[in-house]
């Protein structure tokens, strides 16, 4: 089993990231800044199974703007580790939820890059939606669904990829 979870800070990727490590035994990649953040990293990455990504590739499109650092992938680099990582089993998901929601759960935690974030939520969740829709991803709003909710959607496991929840 091969997933990974995109998404703004706060929409809630590591703790169903945690839900489904432990349910399946599947190890956890939470990809960062701090990671080489290139093509050939990215491709690596994806060939490993019974893996997790707490963020993966698409959210390089879009953190070097909110951090103001080059960044190493272009939207094709993304298209093709993308479609390598689907044509290998695995399943893409980006989480999404409203606004205020995830300004509430970041306000609840230290990391120094949580004001960056806040202060840019919408710019950094209206991209990660269109990127959806560039590359066919299905986009969870987990402001509209409990944590259960979003397992069961997610376990289905559907094949199409077609399904935008709402």
């Amino acid at each position: 089993m091969k997933i990974i979870l995109e998404g703004c800070d706060g929409t809630g990727k590591t703790t169903l990231a945690k839900v489904l490590a432990d349910k399946y035994s599947l190890d956890i990649c939470h990809c960062t800044a701090y990671d080489p953040t290139d093509f050939d990293f990215y491709k690596q990455t994806a060939r490993k199974e019974n893996v997790i990504w707490d963020r993966h590739t698409i959210g390089e499109l879009i953190y070097p703007e909110v951090f103001d650092r080059e960044g190493q992938m272009s939207p094709e680099d993304v298209r093709i580790v993308l479609g390598y990582f689907r044509e290998n089993g695995g399943k893409i998901f980006i989480l999404t939820a409203d606004n205020n929601i995830i300004k509430e759960r970041l306000s609840s935690r230290s990391i120094s890059e949580a004001s960056k974030i806040v202060n840019q939520i919408e710019f950094i969740n209206n991209k990660f939606k269109f990127y959806a829709k560039q590359f066919c991803v299905p986009i969870i709003d987990t402001s509209k669904m409990t944590l259960n909710e979003v397992f069961e959607l997610i376990e289905k496991e559907s094949k199409s990829y077609e399904f935008i929840h709402k």
